[in-house]
């Protein structure tokens, strides 16, 4: 969950009169523990596994088989999770 969406949720249930602390803080944890870290790998890594060249790569991206996460403008990552599934599954 990105941060702008655990801000906001939680500052609607600091405006909720009817949400008890308790419910509040709860919520708020249980929002923390549903966020798992994913693993990320540069684009050669990607390209390893998957055994694909980068023009192969950026067509996964572009046909929406893989996604892409833009670290800054030269930089991205991807999910090794994401990947291994593609690597293992196929398209």
């Amino acid at each position: 969950m990105k941060q702008q969406t655990s801000d906001l949720i939680a500052s609607l249930l600091q405006s909720d009169e009817t949400v008890t602390p308790e419910i509040r803080d709860y919520i708020l944890r249980a929002m923390r523990q549903a966020t798992p870290k994913r693993k990320l790998i540069t684009a050669k890594g990607a390209m390893e596994v998957l055994g694909v060249s980068r023009p192969t790569l950026r067509e996964y991206v572009k046909r929406g088989v893989l996604e892409q996460i833009n670290i800054s403008s030269r930089k991205v990552r991807f999910d090794e999770e994401e990947v291994s599934r593609l690597a293992y599954n196929g398209i």
